[in-house]
């Protein structure tokens, strides 16, 4: 399978808070031969929660490059988060007034056997064809796990206190000790089913201030450019998101079906 995607279109604001904690890769300047994308949200502004996302955006991007830009799957991204959780734990002991360091994960690359999705946290993946949602990413929440456990309906979901709380993403704690601390493992998966025209929408849980399922539906099978639908989608959030807000469009030109090779390894919760 050949893939080939149109000018990617990012956007990453700061909404109402005082200091950006989003990080994109590329940072803004992909282009239609970019295969690799990340969003990622830091956690915490005493936790230096812009620290955390830049940092994992820059670890797994530095693992592809160093590794040949290797199609990801459960493997190689367990050893490129288990880098960065390194360099998480160099920065506590660096910075002793930092207790807690964290981001979200939100990671597309495009590939011969489709379009690897994984995520920890709340940053979306979506993709869409003729104006409708076929994927998503499920949230990484203690309100989600309780709604699957029973506990609780998911009209009650909406309003629990603990409704912001994450069940899994990228942190460590300082004076944790990083050969006895397990971490959450991401969802990763393959999606094979990609045609022209679809689009992979991604972005932190800011956009989702302003912008659901259904606004998303609504702009993206527009008849309008993908710049500016992306335009439409930052108007929506312009000074009406509390949280930083940042995502990527990208639109797919063309798919070109090939003989499969062996897949990548899949790893669904």
């Amino acid at each position: 399978m050949q893939i080939q995607i149109r000018l990617p279109y990012a956007f990453s604001h700061i909404g109402q808070r005082t200091t950006n904690q989003d990080a994109l890769f590329p940072g803004g300047t992909a282009d239609p031969q970019t295969q690799l994308f990340l969003v990622c949200d830091g956690m915490g502004g005493a936790d230096k929660g812009e620290v955390a996302s830049a940092l994992l955006c820059r670890g797994i991007a530095d693992y592809a490059r160093s590794m040949g830009e290797p199609v990801f799957d459960i493997v190689h991204l367990q050893v490129a988060l288990d880098q960065v959780y390194e360099s998480y734990h160099e920065y506590l002991q660096e910075h002793p007034f930092v207790h807690r360091m964290g981001s979200t994960l939100a990671l597309v690359q495009f590939h011969e056997h489709g379009v690897t999705v994984a995520h920890l946290g709340d940053s979306r993946v979506y993709q869409l064809r003729a104006g409708k949602i076929i994927f998503q990413t499920k949230d990484h929440k203690q309100v989600n796990d309780m709604v699957d456990a029973g506990i609780i309906t998911e009209t009650q979901a909406l309003s629990h206190p603990w409704r912001n709380r994450l069940s899994r993403a990228v942190v460590v704690h300082a004076g944790e000790n990083p050969a006895q601390t397990s971490h959450p493992i991401p969802d990763i998966l393959v999606l094979d089913d990609v045609r022209a025209g679809d689009y992979f929408f991604m972005c932190t849980d800011g956009v989702l201030e302003r912008v659901d399922n259904a606004t998303l539906e609504s702009v993206l099978g527009g008849d309008i450019p993908d710049k500016a639908k992306m335009a439409a989608l930052i108007g929506l959030c312009n000074g009406q998101t509390q949280d930083n807000y940042s995502g990527y469009l990208i639109g797919i030109e063309t798919v070109n079906q090939a003989e499969e090779t062996t897949k990548p390894q899949v790893v669904r919760s």
